[in-house]
């Protein structure tokens, strides 16, 4: 893996996202290996434009120490096109060194940490110091075979649900980050049965494919799962079967969960928290 140092005039940019004002992304890249990792755009933006997602990465490193006081009263995301605390995190502790900053700050953000990893449980001593904080694990899937396919140097399923019962248990918030569902693949009801427990909410988003990982999405599909392809192929290639199939699965989900809190990220603009 090439692995670099980078200078970074800030680390808190402007987010796009729906429910996050700012993000911080610590690193450049992502070793976690995910098939359908919409990040890997950032390759262009980034002078890795001829390397593969996944066989770079980049620490952030000489931005100034963030001045909380301009972002009182926001929300603020740890990973919006990185995980936090993707395995070099334990070397460099980049993620760690911010989330001090936080914790000894007296100014009023929302933060929230998205991740898929177990090391988040290394900063329990952080996160309890932080008032208005909530952590979200993501997981697509129960089943560790298919897992392993899509997000091949990720945690386990088991791994990341073990550790939404550590910071529940350490009065942490919580959600379960379903995402992203594969149509015939994911089922989000065995991943609801086996996070509710200790979710304080769960946020359902959908596979969506563009640019270079769709087609390799797709070859995965007609690689290991040749019985599907048909189905599968028609969702991403026509816009109407599209937005209909994810309609359909929006309003079962929402029959599904009535009585408690979740959202749904199909349609941005379209679908709202029921």
């Amino acid at each position: 893996m090439n692995i670099n140092q980078v200078k970074a005039a800030s680390i808190i940019t402007k987010s796009k996202l729906p429910d996050a004002d700012y993000v911080i992304n610590p690193y450049i890249g992502c070793n976690h290996g995910c098939v359908y990792c919409y990040a890997e755009f950032m390759s262009r933006f980034t002078g890795h434009g001829n390397e593969k997602w996944g066989d770079y990465m980049d620490i952030k490193d000489g931005y100034p120490i963030p001045r909380l006081e301009k972002f009182n009263g926001k929300s603020i995301l740890f990973g919006s096109a990185t995980d936090p605390y993707n395995p070099l995190e334990k070397k460099y502790q980049k993620t760690r060194e911010l989330l001090k900053v936080f914790a000894e700050s007296r100014v009023k953000v929302r933060v929230e940490i998205l991740t898929k990893s177990a090391l988040v449980k290394r900063d329990l001593d952080l996160l309890t110091r932080i008032p208005n904080i909530r952590v979200g694990i993501s997981l697509s899937t129960m089943n560790a075979e298919f897992a392993r396919i899509i997000e091949r140097h990720a945690p386990s399923p088991q791994e990341r649900i073990d550790t939404m019962r550590v910071l529940h248990e350490a009065g942490i918030p919580v959600y379960a980050f379903i995402s992203p569902i594969f149509p015939f693949f994911s089922d989000w009801k065995a991943v609801v049965s086996g996070t509710e427990k200790y979710a304080d909410e769960i946020c359902f988003e959908n596979l969506n494919l563009r640019g270079g990982y769709k087609k390799r999405v797709l070859d995965i599909i007609r690689d290991k799962y040749p019985e599907k392809q048909g189905d599968f192929e028609r969702i991403y290639t026509d816009k109407k079967t599209f937005h209909d199939f994810w309609q359909n699965e929006a309003n079962v989900i929402k029959k599904y969960m009535k009585g408690k809190k979740y959202k749904i990220y199909f349609f941005h603009e379209e679908i709202k928290k029921a």
